[in-house]
């Protein structure tokens, strides 16, 4: 099996199990799986680091736009937080 089948695989498997649990706890928030979500990919693409180096620009331009996402949500729940709502 090519390294980029086992690399889709986990990040299936790991995606569906991270959602499975989220729905299991009754989890509603959806910024709660986009965070968790976007943790899974870049934990596991850094895992598989060793990728040629095309296809290692290719995940590290989606991981800074999701990285991105994940940054909007997070300064929008501080400055909710701050203003006090």
């Amino acid at each position: 099996m090519r390294i980029y089948n086992r690399y889709i695989i986990f990040l299936v498997l790991a995606c569906c199990a991270v959602n499975i649990f989220l729905a299991f706890l009754g989890q509603d928030n959806l910024e709660i799986y986009f965070i968790l979500n976007v943790l899974v990919f870049l934990i596991i693409t850094l895992l598989f680091a060793y990728l040629n180096p095309r296809a290692r620009r290719a995940l590290n331009a989606i991981g800074v736009v999701l990285f991105a996402g994940f940054m909007v949500i997070v300064t929008m729940k501080v400055i909710d937080i701050i203003t006090g709502g």
